[in-house]
């Protein structure tokens, strides 16, 4: 049975961003079954057989290629399931980004738990407005919540994920708050009797997993537990080691430094000795009376200065943490990290303006000279917020130089702080990252690219990927993936897949004085839609595979050496690079563009060897009719011409159809220029690229006037592209014959990431600049991947749902 495919299918694209609250979701899945969503069912009428998509996918890497008429069966029976489970899916997704925006537009200043450790350093304070014997704590809230707050063994701290230098510190600090204030002893006395039971643990904790300056604030807090004569083993040999790593630590922090310029001791002041000048340090106070966003050492401060500007800090964080305290503001970090999970989730198209707001707010309190903390305003930077900054600012076009990194750099290697001795993964992680987002001439980010991969294959070598600043799902399976995957050679669908399996959702934790979470970036919100929406643009990319085989069959491709293999890598690159359920024209331009290139050089390689047979078919494409068959047979040229008219006409009128533009001329002009390469048997493989790009361009819509193709910018964009996919051409080829040539493209990359994401003044489409990004990528990918490889990733993209 044949489904004629109709304009009324527009449905779908139109109400993609019309669906209404949940209690209309029956009416909205009537509505889209009496339709159908527009471009599940995309082409036009009399082009093709409706078939439905299988859904018993291939699960191992090669499968699918054994038998690719597998996919091609017919089996009606799953036709209206398959339309329904993919209604389902879009009305889903519309409720979990809007909770998602929802999310990102009331970030403000940033959301993290109550932390039990900063609560007791906050109830510490004593009211000293009292008069007579009869003192009371100043925030008695703080005291509440750590009554309220006791988990069911007698420890305080981070409930489902067991770290033992986590509840040992927020155990103890909360029994002394409890002795302090001679209240609730039955809490106090279980708490004691948890640390009792646990304290050995400390022999086998994870190193790696020490909060930041447990060995100092841990030690300051026994002394004072054992001033309130509390009965703890003080003398475990555990201990030792404890009050070691504390000597070591305190003999490297000159106090001169600490009292001069502001380190990342300000942040645990609670745990230093008694030997401070705080009229000194009182100057290194941040804007909001903070001593670097943490409510303990302020907390600590205040009791030693009563500096009203540190009681404000703490009022205002007590009052924002609804009775309890946490470090705030957390602005910058929140803002950061989010736009980065759901980058790499593969759902950030979904957040464009939210995402601009965000990094408005970033880019308003950046520092040029010295980077980011992970609060506004803050007097000290670090390289994991600096790095991640700097890389998603000059993603979305925000001009930032990457010369803050120098405060980082200790010698020959990169740290996250001044002082800092142990590197961790993540940070160097982001930091490599970062350095791949380099324009030509930035030395630092030279430097940290080469530093930073050695010291992540190091960590990978040795089992080493333990982190000390969160504990998440696959620390190794992310620095993995980038490793063997750079930035040029990282197709967007790809890196999506990957991340979705290694990204920990709510369960990742985060280590600072003690353990949090920060809801803003680690969520099951955001997995689930990734998840979502992942399996919503495969369901569209599976039912396209079929109608590229079926037009395959129909345009008779294996008489010019095509293979089904072929055919399935070009739709499968730009399924990786253009994956949105909405971009389905565009994704096909792009597949069937490098289908028909392929044609055109397989003729002229094999039939077209001189220049006349060569400017034949270009004559006869520049005629407004179909050719004629010669003596009734179909021949080759003929059939070139045919399959080539029919494409462009039919992607001219879907275009048409769909954004009411009329390209045809643009696109004959662009495939007519092609051709005259062809011709004239110049290097046609790089001119090829300019030629996908102007094709995928033109039937997004981007291109409105033929006049840009002469603008300089586009120029530059063009002819330097075509040099490195010619380079990247050269170097698969040589892949393939086993030969090796030393084809040095870096450079030219860097230029190419400078034209397309410099804040530099243009005429030129961000659309059309990256589109131009999203090619060349495919041409570094397909040179940088083996067979096998790129087999497993199709599998994973096209084929296997999460």
């Amino acid at each position: 049975m044949q489904v004629i495919i109709t304009s009324s299918h527009r449905f779908f694209c139109h109400h993609l961003h019309q669906l209404k609250s949940p209690t209309s979701l029956s009416a909205q899945k009537a509505e889209f079954k009496k339709h159908g969503p527009r471009n599940w069912l995309f082409q036009t009428e009399g082009s093709l057989l409706y078939k439905p998509v299988r859904l018993n996918c291939a699960t191992s890497d090669a499968s699918y290629l054994g038998n690719v008429n597998e996919y091609l069966e017919s089996d009606h029976s799953k036709n209206s399931e398959e339309k329904d489970i993919q209604v389902s899916r879009t009305i889903q997704m519309k409720g979990l980004t809007e909770e998602i925006k929802h999310m990102l537009n009331s970030m403000e200043d940033g959301r993290l738990n109550v932390l039990a450790y900063d609560t007791a350093w906050v109830s510490f304070i004593p009211n000293t407005t009292n008069n007579g014997n009869d003192q009371r704590p100043m925030f008695p809230s703080c005291l509440q919540w750590i009554i309220d707050n006791q988990l069911s063994d007698g420890s305080w701290g981070e409930e489902i994920v067991f770290c033992i230098y986590d509840r040992l510190l927020n155990t103890l600090v909360c029994v002394i708050a409890l002795t302090l204030w001679n209240t609730c002893l039955h809490k106090r006395n279980k708490g004691v009797m948890f640390i009792k039971e646990n304290l050995s643990k400390l022999e086998t904790g994870e190193v790696e997993n020490m909060t930041s300056g447990f060995e100092l604030v841990f030690p300051t807090l026994l002394e004072k537990a054992q001033q309130l004569d509390i009965d703890i083993p003080y003398d475990a040999p555990v201990l030792k080691d404890i009050y070691a790593r504390r000597e070591v630590k305190l003999t490297r922090i000159p106090k001169d430094v600490i009292h001069t310029i502001p380190t990342t001791v300000l942040f645990s002041l609670e745990g230093l000795r008694d030997d401070l000048d705080w009229q000194r340090l009182l100057k290194l106070q941040m804007p909001d009376g903070s001593f670097l966003i943490s409510p303990a050492s302020t907390a600590f401060a205040f009791m030693e200065t009563n500096d009203e500007k540190c009681l404000a800090y703490l009022q205002n964080v007590v009052e924002k943490s609804n009775g309890g305290a946490r470090q705030y503001p957390f602005d910058l970090v929140t803002r950061l990290w989010a736009i980065d999970r759901l980058q790499r989730l593969g759902i950030s198209y979904y957040f464009a303006e939210e995402f601009k707001e965000l990094l408005n707010h970033v880019f308003r309190y950046w520092d040029e000279e010295n980077g980011i903390f992970s609060g506004r305003n803050s007097n000290v930077s670090d390289v994991d917020d600096t790095c991640m900054a700097i890389r998603l600012l000059r993603l979305h076009g925000y001009d930032v130089s990457p010369d803050a990194l120098n405060n980082f750099k200790d010698g020959d290697q990169f740290v996250c702080f001044r002082g800092e001795v142990d590197g961790s993964p993540t940070h160097m992680f982001n930091l490599y990252r970062c350095s791949q987002v380099l324009f030509p001439g930035e030395k630092i980010l030279e430097e940290a690219k080469n530093f930073t991969y050695n010291f992540l294959q190091q960590c990978l070598a040795n089992n080493r990927c333990l982190d000390k600043w969160v504990i998440a799902k696959d620390i190794p399976g992310e620095i993995r993936y980038a490793l063997e995957f750079p930035w040029y050679a990282s197709l967007p669908r790809v890196e999506a897949r990957y991340y979705i399996e290694q990204y920990g959702g709510a369960d990742d934790i985060w280590i600072g004085k003690t353990l949090y979470r920060m809801p803003d970036v680690n969520n099951n919100v955001y997995l689930q839609a990734a998840k979502l929406d992942y399996n919503r643009c495969q369901s569209q990319h599976r039912f396209e595979w079929l109608i590229m085989q079926e037009w395959f069959e129909k345009c008779n491709f294996q008489q010019f050496g095509i293979s089904k293999k072929y055919l399935l890598v070009s739709y499968f690159l730009a399924a990786a690079s253009i994956f949105e359920v909405e971009k389905s024209r565009e994704r096909l331009a792009w597949a069937k563009s490098r289908i028909i290139c392929k044609m055109i050089t397989s003729y002229y390689n094999d039939e077209a060897t001189t220049w006349t047979t060569r400017n034949s078919l270009l004559m006869e494409f520049k005629v407004s009719h179909d050719p004629t068959r010669k003596n009734g047979n179909e021949t080759k040229e003929i059939l070139v011409l045919k399959n080539l008219r029919q494409f462009l006409r039919q992607l001219s009128e879907e275009t048409f159809e769909d954004l009411g533009k009329d390209i045809h001329h643009q696109l004959q002009n662009a495939w007519e220029t092609w051709l005259v390469f062809l011709r004239e048997e110049k290097n046609a493989c790089q001119e090829e690229t300019e030629l996908l790009v102007r094709t995928i361009n033109l039937s997004g819509g981007y291109m409105t006037h033929d006049e840009i193709l002469f603008d300089a910018d586009y120029e530059n964009l063009s002819n330097l592209t075509n040099k490195v996919c010619g380079k990247l051409n050269e170097l698969q080829n040589d892949k393939v014959t086993g030969r090796s040539k030393n084809t040095n493209i870096e450079l030219d990359m860097q230029a190419l990431v400078k034209l397309v994401f410099g804040n530099t003044s243009s005429n030129i489409n961000q659309d059309i600049k990256q589109t131009f990004f999203a090619v060349v990528k495919t041409f570094y990918y397909s040179a940088h991947v083996s067979e096998k490889i790129m087999n497993f990733h199709i599998s994973k993209v096209l084929f296997q749902q999460v």
